[in-house]
């Protein structure tokens, strides 16, 4: 016996040096971050401590082995919660309990299950000011139109920007879910590169749910610091939070850059890999190369969103990008454009002019147009009152004007009117006392 009990130490003692993790997931209904009698526990949620992936029991519980390159324990937050506080814990010698508490919250999840996510990218704040305008449109556009999260990916940029970027936009001061990715100039110097970004923004990868699709954050291989994660180390846990997801469900992985160009979604470490090709991977989404860019390789889409205040090196405006995701977990998308508070410009007709089209350029970073109408008038005379405009693109809304020829070279008035969807409306009396919008129809030649 004795023996045996010197070798069993000696085996433990040459094993890596990890210890269990323990913890209850429940709603967190009073909001004070502690379980309390009678409030709700949560099964089937699924907690990491970024190797190894469990689901909480009946009594919402859960308990991680725990590994030699831990950090962090997180949850996948499940639809239709949020974090009360956040939704990961570091690690500490101090602590072997992590509970978490979950806060309801539906916000943008409708009936079917469609909801949208705003994605924002590069914004690099470390050598900039004025950031606040382009944040209070997210914030805005967010409150007015409620998407169920927003997700940046990456480039908060150097350590100057990661310290300030969390004051600027987070779960608290946005209402609204916010989660990062890490990019290459968010590995920084430190005892490894990752360590700021970990300080102010939690894990480097980790996974939520919405609506019955997975959403899975991963982080950029490398960058301007050696990160002390490899991408062994992200595939392994990777596999493990997929063997929880059943095949059908649909999965969007957002990175700072872009895995392939050619159709083979494989994620490769040094040893080990794993396929996405074989899981319903809906779409690749990232930033990195300040372009807006979507392309199909495969059946998977790859969709890139340039900076949302300085534009893009392809000369593209400033803009963020909605993901309108739908029941089934397809999507749609959108570029949101920053920096314009109701904005309307009569385009045609202006002018001498005998177009018989109307054409207004009308746009808010805020909230999308409701409806379009124009009236047309000859002095005190209304001729055309309140006829719609159809929207044909991004910016621009038209509609045919049938003037009849009794108004050959007179000179008319035409007025555009729009109204958003949070109710605001702007119109062009305004801009008349500046800009005359009086257009002559002239006579035709002869």
């Amino acid at each position: 016996m004795k023996k045996e009990f010197i070798f069993s130490m000696l085996l433990a003692a040459s094993l890596p040096a990890a210890a269990a993790h323990h913890g209850r997931v429940f709603v967190d209904k009073n909001h004070n971050g502690s379980f309390d009698k009678g409030e709700k526990v949560l099964k089937d949620v699924k907690v990491s401590d970024g190797l190894n992936v469990v689901k909480t029991d009946a009594n919402g519980m859960y308990t991680l082995p725990g590994h030699e390159r831990e950090r962090f324990v997180f949850i996948t937050l499940p639809s239709g919660y949020k974090a009360g506080d956040k939704h990961y814990h570091p690690i500490t010698a101090a602590a072997g309990n992590y509970d978490f508490g979950l806060i309801p919250y539906q916000a943008g999840i409708d009936k079917k299950g469609a909801h949208r996510f705003i994605q924002v990218s590069d914004t690099e704040i470390f050598n900039t000011t004025g950031n606040e305008a382009w944040a209070e449109n997210i914030r805005q556009y967010a409150a007015n139109e409620k998407p169920a999260f927003i997700i940046h990916t990456g480039d908060i940029c150097y350590e100057k920007g990661l310290k300030e970027h969390i004051e600027l936009m987070n779960t608290q001061n946005m209402n609204i879910p916010m989660f990062y990715c890490i990019g290459n100039h968010d590995l920084v110097k430190g005892k490894y590169g990752e360590e700021c970004f970990e300080k102010y923004y939690g894990p480097v990868y980790y996974s939520f749910d919405v609506a019955g699709v997975h959403y899975i954050v991963t982080p950029m291989p490398g960058g301007d610091y050696r990160p002390g994660y490899t991408k062994d180390d992200v595939c392994r846990w990777l596999k493990n939070d997929l063997a929880h997801v059943s095949p059908e469900t649909p999965i969007y992985i957002f990175n700072h850059d872009i895995l392939t160009y050619g159709n083979d979604f494989t994620y490769k470490g040094k040893t080990e890999s794993i396929n996405l090709n074989e899981y319903n991977l809906k779409a690749w989404i990232y930033g990195h190369w300040h372009i807006n860019h979507k392309k199909k390789q495969g059946n998977v889409y790859t969709i890139c969103t340039s900076s949302l205040d300085k534009g893009g090196i392809d000369h593209s405006t400033s803009a963020y990008r909605v993901m309108h995701v739908d029941g089934k977990g397809d999507f749609t998308s959108e570029l949101r454009y920053t920096y314009l508070d109701k904005k309307l410009c009569i385009a045609s007709p202006v002018g001498e002019s005998a177009s018989r089209v109307v054409t207004a350029n009308v746009y808010s970073s805020v909230s999308p147009v409701r409806k379009a109408s124009y009236t047309c008038t000859d002095g005190t005379r209304t001729i055309l009152k309140n006829k719609p405009l159809t929207q044909v693109s991004d910016w621009t809304w038209s509609a045919d004007m049938p003037l009849k020829e009794q108004y050959k070279g007179k000179k008319l008035t035409l007025q555009v009117v729009a109204e958003f969807k949070n109710g605001e409306t702007t119109k062009t009396e305004k801009r008349q006392k500046q800009k005359q919008t009086l257009f002559t129809f002239p006579e035709r030649p002869q």
